[in-house]
């Protein structure tokens, strides 16, 4: 019986699958007989896999391998190097990206003022200085994913944003991906940072995850069975765009404004270092905010809740006070656990990077269903960066 066009296609592109993320995984170059014993795919089967990725640029033969008397055994390893994939995260005064091979690894990191450049020139500049960073350009660039606080249409265009007024109605991910030449994602800062928690930070291995950011201002992000939520016009998790919404009695068009210290991470310094002010300042802001978390907990019901403020040090002295506030506001026992954000500041622009492989994957690689490799790009590893 002759095999379905339909389910040969899909057979192979699962061969392909198998076979490059052995390889990627290795690290090295192997020997066709270790790739089939590991992947469990015939020789012939993974020969003809093999030709595929030669052809495409992604697999090459490397210096053949001695088995022993006669003749040498073939080995092949991943051409890691042939594509690059950017993510790039635009704050009001900076501006930060990560460029990575298509292993994931993080080749170099950049981060830069905006000096009112407009956000194309920005988001080039960004990536160039990743670029030169890792030691090398942006001929083999495939895919850059871009983070931006406000809201964004699917389209990429910034539909509102307090943070930058100045780019609102700009579609985003048309410009820059005029300005670099390759396909271009854009999405919510606070979104990102979420997916890339939830793909490999403290919500790593939760479908559900609530993620909550205190810095300048209150922000929140929904993932539900592993994707962002984002809802028919991409408003979820947009509390702020309630009329007359305040998190906290003092604050300023969605501005925290402290009393026992300048900032947020500062307060939680001081309360960490046991003054008395700073950390009944810390109770009384999770008494006021603590009525919207459980509102949103109720509607989600989350497997956890990942929180970030400033450092690991400042997010989890937050947990304890929050969580307590959050429990008196409920009157069921069950509630998701609180834990504290694992990628700090990096996570909105790994999120972004991780984003353009989740989004264009198949045109990145040239195979179908090769699965993002978030593992390696939220590695907490500093040598990744040259």
């Amino acid at each position: 019986m002759e095999t379905a066009p339909g389910t040969a296609h899909a057979e192979r592109s699962a061969n392909q699958v198998a076979c490059l993320r052995f390889l990627a995984e290795a690290g090295v170059a192997q020997t066709v007989g270790v790739i089939s014993a590991e992947t469990g795919l015939s020789r012939p089967t993974v020969h003809a896999v093999l030709d595929d990725l030669v052809a495409a640029g992604l697999v090459e033969p490397s210096n053949a391998a001695s088995a022993g008397p006669g003749r040498p055994a073939r080995s092949f390893r991943f051409v890691r190097e042939t594509g690059l994939v950017a993510g790039v995260d635009i704050g009001p005064r900076g501006v930060r990206a990560v460029l990575c091979d298509l292993a994931g690894d993080r080749l170099g990191y950049a981060e830069l003022g905006r000096e009112g450049r407009v956000v194309g020139d920005v988001v080039r500049a960004a990536v160039e200085a990743a670029a030169k960073a890792a030691g090398t350009d942006l001929e083999r660039l495939r895919a850059v994913g871009v983070a931006v606080p406000g809201v964004v249409e699917e389209s990429g265009r910034l539909r509102a944003s307090l943070v930058l007024p100045e780019v609102v109605g700009e579609p985003v991910a048309e410009i820059v991906a005029a300005e670099l030449e390759c396909l271009v994602t854009v999405d919510n800062d606070i979104k990102l940072a979420a997916l890339a928690e939830q793909r490999g930070g403290a919500g790593r291995g939760h479908s559900d995850v609530l993620y909550l950011q205190v810095g300048n201002r209150l922000s929140l992000s929904i993932v539900l069975d592993e994707e962002i939520r984002q809802g028919r016009h991409r408003l979820a998790g947009e509390l702020g765009a309630q009329r007359g919404m305040r998190w906290t009695r003092n604050a300023e068009r969605g501005q925290l404004v402290w009393t026992s210290r300048p900032t947020g991470e500062a307060v939680l310094q001081a309360a960490a270092a046991g003054d008395a002010g700073a950390k009944a300042e810390i109770k009384d802001f999770c008494g006021q905010i603590a009525g919207r978390i459980a509102t949103v907990l109720l509607v989600v019901d989350p497997d956890v809740v990942v929180v970030r403020c400033g450092g690991a040090a400042e997010s989890a002295t937050l947990l304890g006070p929050l969580e307590a506030a959050v429990a008196k506001e409920l009157v069921v026992p069950e509630r998701p656990p609180f834990v504290a954000a694992a990628l700090g500041r990096e996570a909105a622009v790994l999120g972004a990077a991780g984003h353009a492989f989740d989004r264009f994957g198949s045109d990145i690689y040239g195979v179908l269903n090769y699965p993002s490799p978030w593992n390696k790009l939220t590695q907490d590893d500093e040598r990744n960066y040259q």
